[in-house]
């Protein structure tokens, strides 16, 4: 089995830290290093604002204000620890004091993920404010077919991990509807399975129901969603690995993050082959690329190097969590 040689890992080290950020950098400590759940945190809190929201933690826009789409990877990054925070830390209880401030009841969902800032900066098209008018459902079973899963059930995974943190009755609401979207639209079992999801749905979709379903209490429950994500395990990852050497694409590893997840058994030979193309795709430099560029001018250049690192980052912890690194 192909392992990331030393040499190799060191050259990836060296342009985390020669080209990112304190955050990539304190996450390759906690990961590589100390394993400190405080040390990282008392970088991450770097990144709060004190209203409770991220910002700077998203290489696709300069924008470096508080928003949804970087509240979103600070709770990746939680969710990445081995021991999490606990819940009187005032970095969750402001962080959930912001996203619960942002939860729309009258659509069950949060809404759009980044501010209206964003656009006067450079940014990537895919990720730019739209101006989306909330408009309220006033039928619950309208809001749970129409629930939009991508960039918005993280929040409902990290309500459902500090559920403690909420009241009951917003916390039932909240999880109620991610967790009815999969059991009726997801299943194939269900009359009202929507094959349409598979054929033209996004990746994103099926990994933050994958931390939704994680960060839920209710394990009997979870064990249910789970067996329904696993009817369909391969449907939006890449299996012509080659072209993620030119496209953004996920790879089986790239939706498997871990040996512990619960889909690893069923596409074990995918995801390690998957890893191994991976390791292959470093460049001289030490980095990896997401397989296209943001663009050309001076600012997405900016991007694209702080991109890369990070991305790099998040490929040193996929080959170390598969035991694929000589150490």
């Amino acid at each position: 089995m192909l392992k990331l040689t030393q040499d190799n890992f060191i050259k990836a080290r060296n342009y985390i830290f020669t080209h990112s950020d304190d955050i990539n950098r304190a996450w390759f400590r906690y990961n590589f290093e100390n394993k400190d759940t405080n040390a990282f945190m008392d970088v991450l809190a770097k990144y709060q604002y004190e209203e409770g929201g991220f910002g700077g933690l998203s290489y696709e826009f300069d924008y470096q204000g508080s928003c949804l789409k970087c509240t979103e990877i600070a709770i990746g990054y939680i969710l990445g620890l081995e021991e999490k925070p606990p819940a009187h830390h005032p970095v969750i209880q402001n962080m959930m004091k912001y996203i619960l401030e942002r939860y729309h009841p009258e659509i069950g969902n949060w809404g759009e993920p980044v501010e209206p800032e964003v656009n006067d900066g450079v940014h990537c098209h895919h990720l730019r404010y739209r101006g989306i008018v909330i408009t309220p459902i006033e039928n619950e079973d309208e809001r749970i077919k129409n629930y939009e899963v991508n960039e918005k059930a993280c929040f409902a995974a990290f309500v459902a991990l500090y559920s403690e943190l909420v009241p009951e009755e917003l916390y039932q609401e909240i999880i109620k509807y991610p967790t009815e979207h999969i059991f009726q639209y997801w299943d194939k079992n269900s009359p009202n399975y929507k094959k349409e999801i598979f054929d033209d749905g996004s990746p994103y979709d099926f990994d933050y129901l994958e931390w939704f379903v994680y960060c839920l209490k209710d394990k009997d429950t979870a064990s249910k969603l789970t067996s329904i994500l696993c009817q369909n395990p391969t449907v939006f990852m890449e299996l012509d690995f080659a072209k993620s050497d030119n496209e953004y694409t996920h790879l089986p590893c790239d939706d498997i993050n871990s040996p512990d997840n619960v889909i690893y058994p069923m596409v074990k030979d995918l995801v390690d082959d998957s890893i191994t193309y991976r390791i292959k795709q470093q460049k001289d430099d030490g980095r990896w690329t997401q397989g296209w560029s943001m663009g050309e001018d001076v600012g997405f250049r900016k991007l694209q190097i702080l991109y890369d690192a990070y991305f790099t980052m998040k490929m040193l912890v996929k080959f170390e969590r598969f035991g694929r690194i000589e150490f």
